[in-house]
């Protein structure tokens, strides 16, 4: 009998811990759940605060663009450029995607680099690099060139037609991206730069036209006498030097003022053509 009470108390005192867990675990579960549901509505509280914030911002008056600051543009007009961002005075500041502002200026031809920051809360910074043209370059259509040796865009009418025009050359001899520059483009662009010394007897200004062959290198006519100067593939500095004494020596000679060419492969046996094909001076 007196088994039968202690089994009859073990039950019931099992059942009590069974609900008390039960009711446990279900309090707990409401609790996150509330949690959950406390944080979700504060996030959508956070969330339509910002946007609220957002909207009030971005339509302000007090955030409109009135001081535009440019630099840096040598060729493009202010007008140019701003039409080339998409931006006018008066446009939201915080509003406005400066990446894409950028990305914008960037496509245009004549721009090689571009950034752009804002000062809140009036206040929008333009900073560009132009390229340089430093040639034209004939490959069937006229292309330019800037001083890297890259093509930057088809050359128009109301582009540079007084700088050096280059010949010979193909469209496997150009470089795009940023892969390396062709054996043929950095001779080319080796001559062009060594043209700009002040050290160099071959000024930019005074080159028509250079001759790119593959066999026998770079040949230049010059603008007003259009004569022809061949100086191979290397050793500028020294050929350039070679040619000035030559010119002194042949243009304080009569016989030889009218010279037509200067073969400058060889600097040590420099060839000289006259106006008369049939005549030729060589110089050791």
């Amino acid at each position: 009998m007196l088994r039968k009470e202690k089994s009859s108390k073990v039950r019931k005192n099992r059942m009590k811990r069974d609900v008390a867990m039960i009711h446990r675990r279900w309090r707990e579960r409401l609790l996150v759940g509330f949690k959950l549901t406390s944080l979700i509505v504060l996030l959508m509280a956070t969330s339509a605060l910002y946007v609220m914030g957002y909207a009030a911002v971005t339509g302000s008056d007090y955030f409109g663009l009135r001081n535009i600051s440019l630099s840096g543009n040598q060729r493009l007009s202010e007008k140019e450029i701003l039409a080339q961002a998409d931006i006018h005075p008066g446009d939201n500041l915080v509003a406005l995607n400066l990446r894409l502002v950028r990305e914008r200026l960037s496509a245009h031809p004549w721009i090689a680099t571009a950034r752009v920051s804002r000062e809140i809360p009036e206040a929008l910074n333009i900073q560009i690099v132009e390229h340089t043209p430093l040639a034209r370059v004939d490959l069937g259509r006229t292309f330019l060139i800037n001083t890297q040796g890259r093509i930057f865009k088809e050359a128009e009418d109301n582009d540079p037609q007084d700088i050096p025009l280059v010949t010979g050359m193909a469209y496997s001899d150009i470089s795009l991206g940023t892969n390396a520059l062709t054996a043929a483009m950095q001779t080319v662009l080796q001559m062009l730069h060594h043209s700009q010394a002040a050290s160099s007897a071959i000024g930019y200004t005074e080159i028509k036209r250079l001759h790119m062959d593959k066999q026998i290198g770079v040949g230049i006519t010059l603008k007003q006498s259009e004569r022809i100067i061949k100086m191979g593939f290397d050793d500028f500095e020294k050929k350039s030097r070679r040619y000035k004494q030559l010119r002194s020596h042949l243009e304080g000679d009569a016989r030889w003022r009218d010279f037509k060419a200067v073969d400058l492969n060889n600097p040590d046996r420099v060839v000289v053509r006259l106006s008369d094909a049939d005549h030729s001076l060589d110089q050791q």
